[in-house]
C-alpha cells in the first residue's frame, strides 16, 4: 500500500499540488470544494481492493480496509474536519443500488468515521440522474459532462449542514465531488471538504 504523503496532495479543483491539499486560492469558487485529503494512491492492493468492493459484492473487506489507513493520516483529519462537521458518504442512485445492494462510501464512510471520531450521516442530496459509471470514461471532460446535474436535494431536506466531509471511494477528475459540493453550497454549506480512500 502506498500512502499519499504529505508533499503529494493535490487541489481539488486543478488536480495541481497543492499544501495539505487545501483548494488554490486562484482555483476557489463560491460553490467549489475547500480541500481533499486522500489516505493512498489508486493503485495495487488498493485498487484491487476498491474494485472487488465495488464490482464483486464483497463488503467484509471494508473493515480491514479502513483499519490499514495510517494513524498519521487519521491524526491529521482529526485536525482538519471541526466538532460541527457532518460526515456525509456520496449516494448512488436508486436503481444503482439496488442492483449492487449496498454502498460502498456508506460502508467504508461508516468505519472511517468511527476511527476519526465523526458520526457518518445520511446524505441530505440525492443522486437525480443515473449517470454512465465514471470508470468507463477515459477524458475529464466526458466524466465532468457526465455528472452535471446528477445530484439535488433530497426530498424534504431543505438545507445542507453548514461543514460537510464529503466521502467517496475514489477521486480521480473529482467530477463526482466537484458536482455533490456545488448542491450543498447552492443550499446552504459554508464548507465542504472531499475525503476519499484513494486518488
Amino acid at each position: 500500500m502506498h500512502p499519499v504523503a504529505a508533499n503529494e496532495c493535490i487541489c481539488p479543483m486543478c488536480g495541481k499540488g497543492a499544501i495539505d491539499g487545501i483548494t488554490h486560492p486562484r482555483c476557489r469558487t463560491r460553490y467549489g470544494l475547500d480541500g481533499l485529503s486522500s489516505a493512498f494512491h489508486y493503485q495495487g492492493i488498493v485498487r484491487r481492493a476498491v474494485m472487488t468492493m465495488k464490482y464483486r459484492l464483497v463488503t467484509d473487506i471494508a473493515r480491514e480496509f479502513i483499519e490499514v489507513v495510517p494513524d498519521a493520516w487519521i491524526d491529521a483529519m482529526r485536525r482538519r474536519i471541526g466538532n460541527d462537521s457532518v460526515f456525509m458518504p456520496i449516494p448512488l442512485h436508486p436503481s444503482r443500488l439496488r442492483e449492487r445492494g449496498f454502498n460502498q462510501a456508506e460502508i467504508l464512510g461508516k468505519f472511517l468515521g468511527v476511527r476519526i471520531g465523526i458520526a457518518p450521516v445520511s446524505a441530505v442530496i440525492e443522486r437525480k440522474r443515473k449517470t454512465a459509471a465514471q470508470v468507463t470514461m477515459t477524458n475529464r471532460s466526458e466524466r465532468i459532462a457526465n455528472m452535471a446535474g446528477a445530484f439535488g436535494m433530497r426530498k424534504g431536506s431543505f438545507r445542507s449542514p453548514a461543514s460537510v466531509v464529503l466521502f467517496d471511494d475514489v477521486f480521480t477528475t473529482g467530477a463526482t465531488m466537484r458536482e455533490a459540493a456545488n448542491v450543498l453550497k447552492r443550499n446552504g454549506a459554508k464548507f465542504v471538504w472531499a475525503v476519499t480512500m484513494a486518488r
